[in-house]
């Protein structure tokens, strides 16, 4: 089904129109404009959905949906074999809308994804401990699953924020060589936050494998924490990746 422009006259935000956006124009918002400053895999931006002011090209808020993390892993069940869960990957709203807009963006924008493609049957997101708890998620009927810790490394050179996974995984000799060789030199200072998981049923019988909690009390920041890894592995590892270079 095409999506077609929608047309929304409200009381505190005005005219708005909500109309798909490019990927490429999706993604050079949210790197420049959200504080992550990051479009992290090629599963981002599978549909991507953005307000306007009537009779201008100006997007001044968008709403990005991805697959997954995994994607094959199996987080819910579905008598549709084909049924999919996607993620809500990034938002952000301009400062001129302010942050009520928000819930008007992804409420509307969840109800197109099933219309675009039949298979959608729920739509997974996130909450970033250091923004807060997921107020915004709770308003718009967000289902909440728990939370877990999730650790950051960051740059104290570059100011840049990186899983700490980045500083194991070996599928990406590349992300391996930058994110070691600054924790070898001293660079890298690390931090814990919890993430908490909210999920949003698109299909009656869509059922998650995670058990459903009440909404969890308001809590934000992080926590400085020490990482010590085998310095020696790391560098043998560092030496080997770089001679294949």
């Amino acid at each position: 089904m095409e999506f077609k422009t929608l047309r929304l006259t409200t009381k505190n935000l005005g005219e708005l129109e909500i109309r798909q956006v490019p990927k490429e124009v999706a993604k050079e918002l949210i790197v420049k404009n959200h504080y992550s400053n990051k479009w992290n895999n090629a599963g981002f931006g599978l549909y991507n959905f953005g307000f306007y002011r009537p009779g201008t090209d100006n997007c001044i808020g968008v709403a990005v949906y991805g697959y997954t993390m995994h994607p094959k892993a199996r987080l819910f069940t579905h008598p549709n074999p084909d049924a999919i869960m996607l993620e809500l990957n990034r938002m952000w709203i301009s400062d001129e809308l302010g942050k009520n807009a928000e819930s008007l963006l992804i409420a509307h924008s969840l109800k197109q994804l099933p219309k675009l493609d039949k298979n959608i049957v729920a739509v997974q997101s996130f909450a970033d401990g250091r923004l807060g708890c997921g107020t915004i998620y709770k308003a718009s009927n967000f289902q909440y699953y728990g939370s877990h810790e999730t650790v950051f490394a960051r740059n104290k050179r570059t100011g840049e924020i990186n899983h700490q996974m980045n500083t194991t995984r070996m599928d990406s000799k590349s992300i391996y060589i930058r994110n070691n060789v600054a924790y070898i030199l001293g660079d890298l200072e690390f931090f814990k936050v919890d993430t908490y998981r909210y999920i949003f049923p698109l299909c009656k019988r869509f059922k998650s494998k995670f058990q459903q909690k009440p909404y969890p009390p308001y809590k934000k920041g992080s926590m400085a924490i020490t990482m010590d890894k085998n310095k020696a592995l790391i560098k043998e590892r560092l030496i080997k990746f770089i001679t294949d270079l």
